[in-house]
């Protein structure tokens, strides 16, 4: 899990993140988050991507990336107030006949990093995916 990617992995950013073939799944999911939290764009500092929202601050990223330093997965997220992190977008390579072994273990891993994040910052009580029409997902306390 990495916090950024380098400049050469933004033609891949772009076809996960943007056009990946599985949007039409969570499309209302995704339109609500931009409507709520603004558009997503890809930004590059100091050689490095990643994902901003809107106008928003203190939005974080997770990369989940294969051992050639790919994208494999992204999560967006943010501490929002009401002591909560809400997972903005949340991707991950589509289900391909040579991916199937990868798919949930990137997600998964994904959810694990978000939560452990979630724990460790302070008054954080839950955490919520933003497709999932604002259902909170409950912290499971170490």
């Amino acid at each position: 899990m990495t916090p950024t990617l380098p400049v050469e992995q933004r033609s891949a950013l772009e076809q996960l993140f943007f056009f990946n073939v599985n949007q039409h799944r969570v499309l209302p999911g995704i339109q609500e988050s931009i409507a709520s939290f603004g558009l997503p764009e890809i930004v590059e500092s100091n050689g490095r991507l990643s994902i901003r929202v809107g106008d928003r601050t203190g939005v974080q990223n997770l990369f989940a990336v294969s051992k050639y330093g790919t994208p494999l997965g992204v999560a967006v997220f943010a501490h929002v107030p009401r002591q909560r992190f809400v997972v903005l977008h949340l991707v991950v390579e589509p289900r391909l006949r040579s991916t199937v072994d990868v798919n949930t273990p990137v997600l998964l891993e994904l959810i694990r990093e978000i939560r452990s994040r979630a724990r460790r910052d302070r008054g954080v009580e839950r955490v919520e995916l933003a497709y999932s029409g604002h259902h909170p997902a409950p912290l499971l306390r170490a």
